[in-house]
């Protein structure tokens, strides 16, 4: 008897399970797929597809996406009643690739048995120019001030029996510029040749060069240029604000930026004769500490009524490196007035 139970509750289950399968929603497209054939380069196609709810439940459909920023599905209608049907609205942009692409768009829904339906969009791109990188984009890495780094980006005919170009200088002058036609005796290929120069200052740089060619359709191409040249030593504040405190007590810290490097710190000094300034090394060639300490001057004092209670400074650091003889970080606070 035991048994018989167990094998009639199991049925029974299946078959609550048959007939919820049965009645649950079904995501169904017109098509999977489509082919765009032949596009040129930053060429746009629009794509329709048909989703259609043949289940019996209410569809519903949580998002729609795409692999790629080049593809854009929009969709008007994320809840289907069963047999209700609208449309997803697709747009292709080829933008920068080339040869045979294959693009996937996501569907989430509800549905039991696909929660993630897949639309692939497949195109073959041309160009008459590759570029490398494709992205239109050269950037550097962190480099110390004072050092010269240089990349290459690489264009290439692929129909033209001969390419040129010409480039003089990057819009803001920020990056030295030049160009080597026939790249390596191949006359398809030229090289743009971009450096950062030693005198480039620290910080994020970012800047730009418009390349010609003689590539009808490709009369010119822009490349966006970033670097950042950093100083040797990093220092743990930009700079100080000590605001209404009764008194000044901080530690900066001073490490190298990368690697090994043989420095050391001299003096260091503050044009506020409230702040004392001493350092200490902590590891040889490696971290030092800044010791900030003092109070502020009163509010009766001259040079704070003058500045009207505020009050500015610049503490200077000496080090024996040739690119970094002195380090400066300004330093302020508040005097209630």
């Amino acid at each position: 008897m035991r048994k018989v139970s167990l094998s009639l509750a199991t049925t029974a289950v299946l078959g609550l399970m048959l007939v919820g399968s049965a009645g649950a929603q079904v995501i169904h497209l017109d098509k999977n797929s489509i082919n765009l054939g032949d596009m040129n380069q930053h060429e746009s196609r629009d794509i329709q597809v048909i989703m259609t709810n043949k289940g019996g439940g209410i569809l519903v459909v949580s998002e729609v996406n795409a692999d790629c920023g080049c593809t854009i599905p929009t969709l008007s209608k994320k809840q289907l009643a069963p047999g209700e049907s609208t449309p997803i609205d697709i747009n292709f942009n080829s933008k920068q690739f080339h040869g045979n692409v294959i693009k996937v768009v996501h569907i989430l829904s509800n549905d039991p048995n696909s929660p993630d339906t897949s639309f692939i969009i497949q195109a073959n791109v041309f160009s008459p120019l590759l570029i490398d990188p494709e992205t239109q984009r050269m950037g550097f890495s962190q480099t110390p001030v004072g050092t010269s780094v240089t990349k290459k980006v690489i264009f290439t005919a692929t129909e033209a029996p001969k390419l040129e170009i010409q480039a003089k200088k990057s819009r803001k002058g920020l990056f030295q510029i030049s160009t080597v036609n026939n790249y390596e005796g191949n006359p398809q290929v030229s090289a743009l040749v971009i450096t950062v120069p030693e005198e480039m200052p620290a910080g994020r740089q970012r800047d730009n060069v418009r390349v010609k060619t003689n590539i009808e359709g490709k009369d010119f191409v822009d490349i966006d240029l970033s670097a950042w040249p950093v100083l040797a030593l990093r220092v743990s504040v930009d700079k100080l604000n000590f605001r209404y405190k009764k008194s000044f007590n901080k530690i900066i810290q001073i490490f190298p930026h990368s690697g090994k490097l043989e420095y050391k710190i001299t003096g260091v000094e503050c044009d506020l004769p409230e702040m004392n300034v001493t350092f200490e090394e902590v590891t040889p060639n490696h971290q030092n500490k800044i010791l900030v300490s003092g109070s502020p001057i009163s509010k009766d004092d001259p040079r704070a009524v003058k500045a009207k209670g505020r009050i500015k400074g610049t503490i200077k650091i000496h080090t024996t490196l040739e690119s970094l003889p002195i380090m400066e970080i300004p330093v302020s606070y508040m005097v209630r007035m």
